[in-house]
């Protein structure tokens, strides 16, 4: 049913959201460390389904992946891509993102990057918004004359 798969990636979207809200920030406490353990296996499990993916697909042939395996990897794209958009909205306050959480993401670019010849048109949609995510991520901020942080084509970051 396509309402329960909409209602239930909204439903991921918004779990993935709220784990996000606490744990980019150094832990000060336990519920924060626990956040960033969490964090931290969400995205080994990301790693481990977009090798995983690549793998299977090439053993698979033409033989298309069973639907579950590609709503597991839409899935996996869509929060890298709400991870990574959410790391961009606090790359100016740098000092307060954790470093392990920034080393996990960064470390995923390679695996998207094994993903570029997959077969599935949806898992290239989501694969191509998270690798214009990272595009944005990596660009460096730069300080105009009024200490404002902008992108090197001049808009605000």
């Amino acid at each position: 049913n396509k309402h329960t798969a909409a209602a239930r990636t909204v439903r991921q979207v918004m779990f993935l959201k709220t784990l996000l809200q606490f744990s980019f920030y150094k832990a000060s406490s336990s519920s924060g460390e626990v956040s960033k353990l969490a964090l931290g296996t969400l995205l080994k499990r990301c790693q481990e389904v977009l090798q995983n993916y690549v793998k299977d697909e090439k053993l698979s042939g033409r033989c298309p992946l069973p639907r579950s395996r590609m709503a597991e990897i839409a899935f996996v794209m869509r929060a890298i891509s709400s991870l990574i958009g959410s790391l961009q909205a606090r790359r100016n306050q740098m000092t307060q993102i954790d470093v392990e959480v920034w080393d996990h993401v960064v470390g995923l670019y390679p695996y998207l990057i094994d993903c570029v010849t997959c077969n599935s048109n949806e898992v290239r949609e989501t694969l191509k918004e998270a690798l214009h995510k990272f595009r944005d991520l990596l660009v460096p901020p730069t300080l105009s004359p009024a200490g404002d942080h902008t992108t090197p084509n001049g808009t605000d970051s």
